[in-house]
């Protein structure tokens, strides 16, 4: 679900303005380590636990996360099945091992808390309001709305995205070069915004700049934060969180949109009258939801701009992590062509039908596996212990404790997976339409979480990125510019703490494809 694009200068920027609170932070984690009921003796750690030296150790954990978490799964994945890292602000317990994974995935909401994990690992409470980690109501639109009718966006979905390639691709006769990551979120951004706020909002420049900017301030702001002790994170947060800044600007381009359609829902809710043409996107839902319960406008707004976090860096993340693959490598376009234009002979042309799009396995397959191998995060199934909770191997891990699964560990377990460094697109292909997909949650592959709280938008996400990929490899030719050596390499991944951000300074190379 999330990851981040730092701007480190906003640290540099925090250590000018108060050093004393640098100075400090030391002195407060040692005291906070030692004499906080963190209970988590039975833990083993990778790394020390001496406090002093634990916080130079969650330093060191931002750019060396990989190394760790791997380190861990490996010594400790089946005996205990669970391990311990310093962060900068906390510790973090990793879950590893299908067994404890399992035992995770089976306890309830009364024991351990999904919001209060996302919470702790998004600094939520500090960045966009405690109110927001205790009604997050718009996960449950997502779940009874957005995933349930999805059918219903198939076809908008479609012509907002050919639309939005051709405006910031186009058809180039020859090669052009394009920053991956920036175009790719373009895109993504247009398409679900078409959901979220309809036409002409999707399409307007000040507001996608302002959708895809809240993305870029919670990142660099929770960044900040986290790297402080609880104490003194909303001291913190008074300073760094741009989220109040973005939500005014946000408020100015969208608030007499949600304005109007309150007064007409309300009216319609008085008068016991039908709405005719009532509009049909995610905004709508979340008015729909103030109404009913009372809350603010700018409330609706806010959950609005959080729903643009949630749905677009991630899905841009994803797909720019794939589109390096198919880039880097040109054997692989060809099956995919293949079966995209086989299917677009069973479905009379309608790539973007639900039935077209479920019957793309060998897209399907290759997203699912640069999932596995890249992900937009090594830690998944983030959960906040409300009370003692108790492991088959006889671990206890009291309340308050923030856990995780490790995710990319999970699916670089060769007793997982054949040869599991190696990117094999064609892994999961499958005759079954019934077989596992790009959005299955199994016990080797937990990209979307686990249980009943896997990420309810990963329907959304993966139609989206399936279409995104059909359309690149039926109208387009693609490649990475070439290296030293003359050939084109797949960039590497920057890692910052937990999260895996495919290099947002490469660019990729399109033309209008060149038919043998």
């Amino acid at each position: 679900m999330s990851a981040i694009i730092v701007d480190v200068s906003s640290v540099t920027q925090i250590a000018a303005l108060w050093p004393w609170l640098l100075a400090a932070v030391p002195l407060v984690y040692m005291l906070w380590n030692w004499l906080g009921p963190n209970g988590l003796h039975e833990v083993p750690t990778v790394g020390t636990t001496i406090p002093l030296l634990a916080y130079w150790s969650g330093l060191r954990y931002i750019n060396n996360a990989r190394e760790t978490l791997l380190t861990g799964y490996a010594q400790y994945a089946h005996t205990p099945g669970l391990f311990k890292v310093a962060m900068t602000d906390q510790w973090l317990v990793i879950v590893a091992g299908p067994k404890q994974l399992e035992e995770l995935r089976r306890m309830s909401d009364d024991e351990v808390s999904n919001y209060g994990g996302v919470d702790e690992l998004l600094s939520a409470r500090f960045i966009l309001g405690a109110d927001v980690v205790k009604n997050p109501y718009h996960m449950p639109l997502v779940h009874a709305k957005l995933t349930r009718n999805l059918g219903d966006f198939h076809g908008d979905m479609k012509d907002e995205m050919w639309s939005a390639f051709d405006d910031h691709i186009g058809m180039p006769d020859e090669w052009k070069s394009f920053p991956a990551l920036k175009t790719v979120m373009s895109v993504v951004s247009r398409t679900s915004n078409r959901v979220f706020v309809g036409l002409p909002l999707c399409r307007d420049p000040e507001f996608l700049d302002i959708a895809t900017a809240v993305t870029l301030d919670i990142a660099q702001s929770r960044f900040v934060i986290n790297l402080f002790p609880p104490v003194m994170k909303p001291l913190i947060a008074k300073f760094v969180n741009k989220v109040p800044s973005r939500l005014r600007k946000a408020y100015a381009k969208v608030g007499p949109m949600v304005e109007a359609r309150r007064r007409r829902a309300e009216e319609c809710k008085a008068n016991k009258e039908e709405w005719d043409e009532k509009p049909n996107d995610f905004l709508m839902w979340l008015v729909d939801e103030a109404v009913e319960h009372g809350y603010t406008n700018e409330s609706t707004v806010l959950y609005l701009l959080i729903m643009e976090f949630v749905a677009l860096h991630t899905a841009a993340m994803s797909f720019t992590h794939a589109l390096f693959y198919l880039a880097s490598d040109s054997s692989l376009v060809a099956p995919l062509r293949t079966e995209v234009e086989a299917v677009l002979a069973e479905e009379s042309g309608d790539l973007g039908s639900r039935t077209a799009v479920r019957k793309l396995r060998y897209i399907d397959s290759f997203l699912r596996e640069s999932q596995r191998i890249n992900g937009t995060n090594a830690t998944t199934v983030w959960r906040k212990t409300l009370k003692t909770i108790s492991f088959s191997s006889g671990v206890t891990i009291p309340p308050g404790v923030f856990l995780s699964a490790a995710s990319t560990a999970t699916h670089l377990d060769e007793h997982h997976h054949s040869n599991p460094a190696v990117f094999d697109p064609w892994r999961f292909v499958s005759g079954d339409l019934h077989a596992r997909s790009f959005v299955s949650t199994t016990p080797d592959f937990i990209a979307f979480g686990q249980g009943r709280h896997a990420c309810p938008g990963r329907h959304f996400a993966a139609y989206e990125m399936k279409l995104m990929l059909a359309y690149i490899v039926l109208y387009y030719d693609v490649k990475m510019r070439p290296g030293a050596e003359g050939v084109g390499v797949r960039p590497k991944n920057k890692w910052i703490g937990n999260s895996i951000i495919p290099d947002p300074t490469a660019d990729v190379l399109f033309r209008k494809r060149v038919k043998a």
